[in-house]
């Protein structure tokens, strides 16, 4: 093991904290430029309950926000409130707590690995290894929870060390730890689980803990079947069409031409087959190494082009890690293996959007240790005594490769993730309020819903007093009511309509105006106002209205 002074560990801290806090708060309000529909609900919710108490819904100091139907846990929107409190509501604002926890994970991830294993050098590489990770700027730059779950939890596992006493720590550590099962869903189980099996493989005798971890897995569970569910039923395998299809499919094709006993097909194309198979497809997917490592990451909209989660040149290195990781085999590599196999099995259970960025987090800190473990295993081997030129050239070639690779992932992702497929990303939304409030004319607006809850970009830029929305009698469609017909709801003069085209032929009022998609055609007797357009200059949104009537006539 190389050692390292407690000086030079201090400067290398503090310079992984610089670079970290450069790539997470260079232009946050406005990189990435596509400010998506949950961030904004994230941070009006967190201004609503700020001035009201209440969330948009007007339920008061919510641990679970219903927001768009898919229900939220409110830790993140809570911990908007000081950024906006200061600032007021804005992108910066709202993304502030992603960025502040997500600059706290490599410091936290350096304790932690110190703290086990004594090897400074391992500790601080992991840390550079998140710091500049592709995959961990793009969650600190979004106002996402997962990110903020995954540094908690990292705090947990650093505070549960016998050496880190204060008054009050028992107490702080069950807050943290409740807190985190409010953040994002899938920590709910991964984190009082890897808590559990760290316990079990230090062999910890402190009973207190043993009863919290074990009682927070129990919460988490009850949480997942309850406010998880209604998300879990949307996007879990266990209501796959696909699944279920390929298993109907299998099982008319026996019912065919070439006979096969009823009960060979009971046996071979039971559900339960189809699902282990299904699941296994879906793990595979969400740890392969093309995904960690070269691209193909989901939702589209948080996808690098051409880049995957980490450095490609770090490839070689989490391989050898793993390989040296094997063969010490010490507690600490038995719980990095163990957790390295649980982190992908939530998003496992689930088949939209794999793999996934945001349900596979918990892989990021522990691919960063192997990759630590890999590339300090390599530093040994060529720490030997050769000549002075040798030595700078060895380091030169190394700090070059490190930083073509890292100035490229930056590049990927200022650049190219951007304007790359923007039809993935909702770019367009501030440029429309502004046009939108700028028609002094307009009576009503009609706004097309199928680029995903426009009502809220509304509330955002406009800063629409929180009271004011909470006592209106309809808000948004549940799925529920859009599956049983519903086609449109009205706030105030706007009307939110789930048609891509929401044109209303037999209109003749030239002051209601219609966004639309840009696949729309212009009816007879309207007229194309304005456009709203992707980064990229590709049309979003077209902005009509009826023609007034003696340019109505004159165009007959």
């Amino acid at each position: 093991m190389i050692k390292i002074s407690k000086k030079v560990s201090l400067i290398s801290l503090i310079l992984i904290l610089l670079i970290s806090l450069g790539l997470r708060f260079y232009q946050l309000g406005n990189l990435p430029s596509a400010f998506h529909t949950d961030e904004m609900a994230l941070g009006y919710n967190g201004w609503s309950l700020l001035r009201t108490g209440k969330d948009e819904w007007g339920e008061r100091l919510p641990l679970v926000l219903r927001s768009f139907d898919d229900y939220k846990p409110a830790v993140y929107s809570y911990l908007s409130i000081p950024g906006i409190a200061l600032f007021g509501l804005s992108q910066f604002s709202t993304r502030l707590p992603a960025a502040i926890f997500g600059c706290l994970l490599s410091i936290l991830v350096y304790f932690l690995v110190k703290q086990l294993t004594k090897d400074k050098l391992t500790a601080l590489i992991s840390a550079l290894v998140i710091a500049i990770s592709p995959w961990h700027i793009e969650i600190s730059r979004t106002a996402i929870e997962a990110g903020v779950a995954l540094s908690l939890s990292m705090l947990v596992y650093v505070l549960i060390d016998k050496k880190i006493k204060f008054k009050g720590k028992n107490v702080l550590l069950a807050a943290l730890s409740l807190a985190i099962l409010y953040t994002y869903h899938t920590a709910r189980i991964l984190f009082p689980l890897l808590l559990l099996v760290k316990l079990v493989v230090y062999r910890e005798k402190s009973k207190k803990l043993f009863l919290l971890a074990s009682f927070l897995f129990l919460i988490g569970i009850g949480l997942s079947l309850t406010s998880s569910s209604s998300r879990f039923a949307q996007i879990s395998l266990f209501s796959d069409r696909e699944t279920q299809l390929l298993q109907a499919e299998a099982i008319r094709e026996d019912g065919g031409p070439i006979s096969t006993p009823l009960l060979l097909t009971r046996i071979f194309h039971n559900k339960y087959y189809y699902l282990a198979q299904t699941f296994t497809k879906s793990y595979l997917t969400n740890t392969s190494l093309s995904y960690l490592f070269l691209g193909g990451a989901q939702p589209p909209r948080v996808t690098i082009p051409e880049t995957g989660q980490f450095l490609l040149c770090f490839l070689p290195f989490f391989l050898i890690g793993i390989a040296i990781s094997l063969k010490k085999w010490c507690k600490f590599d038995q719980w990095l293996l163990i957790w390295l196999l649980l982190a992908p099995i939530p998003a496992s259970l689930t088949t939209a959007e794999i793999p996934h960025t945001y349900r596979t987090l918990y892989l990021l800190p522990v691919v960063a240790i192997y990759i630590g473990l890999g590339i300090n295993f390599i530093i040994e081997k060529l720490n030997k005594p050769r000549s002075k030129s040798l030595n700078y050239l060895l380091i030169i070639g190394a700090l070059a490769i490190l930083t073509f690779f890292t100035a490229r992932g930056w590049h990927q992702y200022r650049v190219h993730q951007q304007v790359h497929r923007p039809w993935h990303r909702q770019f367009g939304y501030k440029n429309l309020i502004t046009k939108l409030n700028n028609l002094n004319q307009a009576e009503k607006i009609t706004i097309t819903n199928r680029e995903n809850e426009p009502f809220m970009a509304i509330l955002f830029y406009n800063q629409i007093d929180p009271e004011a929305y909470q006592a209106l009698d309809q808000k948004r469609l549940s799925h529920k009511a859009i599956e049983q017909g519903a086609k449109q709801w009205s706030m105030w003069h706007y009307v939110f309509s789930e048609d891509t085209c929401p044109h209303d032929l037999e209109d003749t009022n030239p002051n209601h105006y219609y966004v639309v998609m840009p696949t729309c055609e212009l009816p007879k007797n309207y007229e194309r106002v304005d456009e709203v357009s992707f980064l990229d200059g590709v049309t979003e949104f077209y902005l009509d209205r009826p023609l007034v009537e003696d340019d109505a006539e004159n165009s007959d």
